[in-house]
């Protein structure tokens, strides 16, 4: 039998508290809420201030507007990008 270790995240998005495998630990996750992408680490982290994890929410909270953008077929990633 496996046992699985979990720990509580909230969402940078839309703040959810999510719960997390450890083995899922740095790498990047989704809300099955709000879809928000962010990085599974510990939220005790003493390395984490709020200048960061606002940067985080704005970069999550872009992103996942251009996946939903590029899903109802409005905008494609590259032009979204100026790419050409």
């Amino acid at each position: 039998m496996t046992h699985q270790t979990y720990y509580i995240q909230k969402c940078p998005i839309c703040g959810r508290r999510l719960q997390v495998k450890t083995k899922y630990y740095g790498m990047t996750l989704m809300c099955r809420h709000c879809q928000g992408r962010f990085v599974a680490k510990d939220p005790a982290s003493v390395f984490d201030d709020d200048t960061s994890s606002e940067d985080t929410r704005v970069d999550n909270a872009l992103q996942n507007l251009e996946d939903k953008l590029e899903k109802s077929g409005i905008f494609s990633h590259s032009s979204i990008h100026g790419a050409h």
